[in-house]
C-alpha cells in the first residue's frame, strides 16, 4: 500500500514539474510587449525651447489580433531606482512639460510595431547648463505582458556647460596643502587637459613618490612623452599615446575595497590594474601639487598646455559618473575635497587660490586665465 502511494506522489510529482516545464517554455514563447530601445540619450547644443519625439513600442512576435497599448509618465521612483543601480545621478524632468499626442495606441493584427506616439518636451531652455535629466516612460497593455526589464524607456537630455575660460601652465603651479590627517584610500582624480608641447615628464597632479598622475617620464628613459602614467609607491601606463593640441577628461581612480584602479580617458577606460595598498597621504613628501613640482630636486616636471575642471575626490567615482560629469560638478557633491575650476571664478591674491569648494588655499605662482576661442571640446 504504502509502496504504490510513494509510486503516485512519484508519478504526480514528475506530472507536476513536466507541467510547470511546458508552462515556462510557453510562457517564455508567447508573445511579449516592450520598448526596442531603453534609452534615448540627447544633447541640448541649440537654444530651442522644444523637442519632439517619436515614441514606438513592438512586440516580441505577431499575433491574429489588434494589440492596444497605453504609455504613461513613470513615477520618479523608478528613475530613482535607476539612478542607484546605475550610478547615475539624473534629475526628473518635470512632467508638466511633456505632452503626449495620444496616451494610447494600437499595433495592427499582423504587425510588430505601434503607431507612433508624439512625445513633446517643453521649456528646454530653463533646464541647467552642466545637469543631466531623464524622463522614464512606461508602456502597457490590457491583452499582452509586457517583456521585463524593457516596459520603461528613459529620454536622458544634458545641456553642456560651455567651457571658454581655462587655466595656462607654463611652468606654473599649484601645490595643496590638504587638512592635517587626510588619507586616501579610495580616491579619484580628474582634469581636462590640453597640451601645447610635450615636455619630458608633464606633471598633471599628485604626490611625487606617493601617488602622481603625469604624462611622460621621457627623462627617467621609463616612458614615452606622451604616454599617460600613474607612478609611485604603486604604478602602472596606458598604451595609446595622447596627442597635442586637443582636450582630454583624464581620471585616475582606486577602489580600495575591490583593490581596483583603472585610468579613464575621456570617459573610456584605457588601463587598469590591482592593488593592495591601504592608501596614501597626499601631504606626504613634497606634498600634493598641479601643474608641477617646485623645487623638486631632480626636475620640477612642468606641463605645457592648459587645463580645467581639477578634481580630487575620496572615493573611487564611477565609469558613469565620470561620463556624467566631464564638464563640470557641484562643488558641494558627496567626497569633493579638491575642485579647481580655473574659470577665472576662484580667487587668487597674494600667491594663494581658493578652491570651489571653499575649503582649499592653495599657493600657486599664477594661473593666468585664457579665453579659448572656442569652448572645450571632448571628442
Amino acid at each position: 500500500m504504502n509502496k504504490h502511494r510513494f509510486n503516485y506522489l512519484v508519478l504526480g510529482g514528475m506530472a507536476l514539474l513536466m507541467s510547470a516545464c511546458n508552462n515556462s517554455e510557453s510562457d517564455l514563447l508567447e508573445p511579449k510587449l516592450y520598448f526596442e530601445n531603453r534609452e534615448y540619450v540627447f544633447s541640448l547644443e541649440d537654444e530651442s525651447g522644444v523637442r519632439s519625439f517619436d515614441l514606438s513600442s513592438r512586440l516580441s512576435s505577431m499575433v491574429s489580433s489588434q494589440v492596444d497599448v497605453s504609455y504613461a509618465i513613470a513615477d520618479k521612483s523608478v528613475l530613482d531606482e535607476y539612478n542607484t543601480q546605475y550610478g547615475t545621478a539624473y534629475e526628473m524632468f518635470d512632467a508638466s512639460n511633456v505632452k503626449l499626442s495620444s496616451a494610447t495606441s494600437t499595433i495592427p493584427s499582423g504587425k510588430l510595431y505601434a503607431e507612433n506616439v508624439q512625445l513633446e518636451l517643453s521649456n528646454l531652455e530653463t533646464l541647467e547648463e552642466g545637469k543631466s535629466y531623464a524622463l522614464p516612460v512606461r508602456v502597457q497593455s490590457t491583452s499582452i505582458s509586457t517583456l521585463p526589464g524593457t516596459s520603461i524607456a528613459y529620454f536622458i537630455l544634458s545641456k553642456p556647460l560651455k567651457i571658454t575660460k581655462v587655466g595656462t601652465f607654463n611652468s606654473n603651479y599649484i601645490s595643496v596643502k590638504f587638512p592635517v590627517g587626510t588619507y586616501f584610500s579610495s580616491f579619484t582624480y580628474e582634469a581636462l587637459v590640453y597640451i601645447d608641447r610635450f615636455g619630458d615628464n608633464n606633471t598633471i597632479m599628485g604626490t611625487e613618490g606617493k601617488m602622481i598622475l603625469r604624462i611622460g617620464d621621457a627623462g627617467g628613459g621609463v616612458t614615452p612623452r606622451d604616454i599617460l602614467e600613474v607612478a609611485g609607491t604603486q604604478g602602472y601606463k596606458v598604451k595609446e599615446a595622447l596627442q597635442a593640441k586637443r582636450w582630454y577628461h583624464i581620471a585616475l581612480t582606486y577602489d580600495q575595497p575591490l583593490g581596483k584602479t583603472a585610468i579613464y580617458v575621456n570617459g573610456s577606460k584605457w588601463a587598469g590594474s590591482d592593488w593592495g595598498i591601504p592608501g596614501f597621504d597626499p601631504n606626504s613628501d613634497v606634498g600634493f601639487n598641479i601643474g608641477k613640482i617646485p623645487g623638486f630636486p631632480w626636475g620640477e616636471r612642468p606641463l605645457y598646455g592648459k587645463m580645467c575642471e581639477l578634481r580630487v575626490w575620496n572615493v573611487a567615482r564611477t565609469e558613469n559618473q565620470l561620463k556624467q560629469n566631464v564638464l563640470g560638478v557641484d562643488p558641494k557633491s558627496d567626497g569633493l575635497v579638491l575642485y579647481y575650476k580655473l574659470n577665472g571664478t576662484e580667487v587668487e591674491e597674494g600667491g594663494v587660490i581658493t578652491d570651489s569648494t571653499g575649503k582649499i588655499n592653495g599657493t600657486t605662482n599664477g594661473i593666468r586665465i585664457t579665453t579659448l576661442d572656442t569652448p572645450v571640446a571632448i571628442e
